[in-house]
């Protein structure tokens, strides 16, 4: 990690139009103030389980992954955030240490914000508290609709759907068998199977890392067969 003591502007970041801490001109000119540029090459670990947390990540550009290990070492993506997103709240707030590895999957430009002087805008500034907790309830719906469909569904249905998430939210990154495994809560083997299957079907193309949707309805059908 390299941080950078010449700070972004956060009148030209795009990550202003869509971050949960921007929510004011306000409060954008305090977070200027007070934050740290960082930058991740891809694959840099940004944070650790069981780290203390000192303050909040917020993504400028690139992508992060939330990532668990179970007990038999298996990796478990839970989040995956792009410009806008903020990374470590949940354990700041809840006084605890990460409960998760937080990973960049590509060089990334993250706001590093204090917890001290985040807290003080918090407390001077109720509309930034409101906005934050609007976000975070958002986050906690996706969470608990994803654990939903992975409950009912099967693992090559939980493939079709993780294709389509992906690639909805995330249409320029080529993910690998495994970063599909890990947000479809199975195994690499699992999703280059369920892959050709879905390609005899005609419902995709494989092009190296990259998969095209070839027919968007018929991947939904698969996604949606419980």
């Amino acid at each position: 990690m390299t941080a950078t003591a010449k700070k972004d502007s956060c009148l030209t970041c795009d990550a202003k139009h869509t971050s949960a801490l921007c929510s004011s001109p306000d409060v954008l000119r305090i977070i200027y103030s007070i934050k740290v540029n960082c930058h991740y090459k891809a694959g840099q670990m940004i944070f650790q389980q069981g780290q203390e947390p000192l303050g909040l990540f917020a993504v400028q550009s690139g992508l992060v992954k939330l990532e668990v290990n179970s007990h038999d070492g298996h990796a478990h993506t839970l989040r995956i955030l792009g410009t806008g997103g903020v990374v470590g709240y949940r354990s700041l707030f809840a006084r605890e240490p990460y409960k998760a590895n937080a990973v960049a999957m590509e060089d990334t430009s993250l706001c590093y914000i204090p917890k001290t002087e985040l807290f003080q805008v918090f407390v001077e500034h109720p509309e930034a508290t409101l906005n934050f907790m609007q976000s975070i309830c958002k986050d906690l719906r996706s969470a608990e609709e994803k654990w939903v469909d992975q409950m009912d569904k099967e693992a090559s249905e939980r493939v079709a759907e993780a294709i389509l998430f992906l690639q909805d939210h995330f249409h320029d990154q080529k993910w690998t068998r495994k970063e599909i495994a890990q947000w479809a809560g199975t195994t690499p083997e699992t999703v280059m199977r369920a892959l050709s299957q879905f390609e005899k079907d005609g419902l995709i193309e494989q092009a190296g890392r990259r998969i095209i949707i070839l027919n968007r309805a018929g991947l939904h059908s698969k996604a949606a067969q419980i």
